[in-house]
């Protein structure tokens, strides 16, 4: 099976996130995450503290977004988070780290990553991550 990390979605794939039959319902993030050995910032953001992991980037950008969710005061939050340690079944090492936020609904996760607050962190993400894969997932009792 074959994939992808990205960065960021298709206008495709936000038009499908938001018309999704569940969309209206809350939505948990599934993110897959695969880091930069070292943190690439755009020219204007370089300094001595820049000069770290995309490990540590992200994490700059997890901690700042968490904050920005409780500010905001959106219902939901991240409910896990942790590094991907070993394959148990499937081959590859496509992801370095999991994490599953959940959000009221599509609109509202939608409109938290497109904010002025967002815009001012993202830089972290994208100097950190080689690329991701984000899945929305329902709460529909698979187990």
């Amino acid at each position: 099976m074959a994939t992808l990390n990205e960065l960021d979605p298709t206008p495709e794939q936000i038009k499908a996130f938001l018309g999704h039959a569940k969309a209206g319902q809350p939505v948990f993030m599934l993110n897959l995450l695969k880091f930069k050995d070292r943190a690439t910032y755009k020219d204007g953001q370089s300094n001595p503290d820049n000069d770290i992991s995309g490990r540590e980037a992200y994490n700059r950008y997890a901690s700042a977004f968490a904050q920005m969710v409780k500010d905001s005061s959106i219902d939901g939050g991240a409910v896990f988070g942790g590094a991907a340690n070993a394959m148990l079944i499937g081959t590859g090492d496509e992801w370095d780290a999991v994490a599953i936020f959940e959000y009221p609904d599509a609109q509202t996760m939608f409109d938290t990553v497109s904010s002025d607050a967002y815009r001012k962190i993202h830089k972290h993400r994208r100097a950190g991550l080689a690329g991701q894969l984000l899945i929305s997932c329902d709460n529909s009792g698979v187990f």
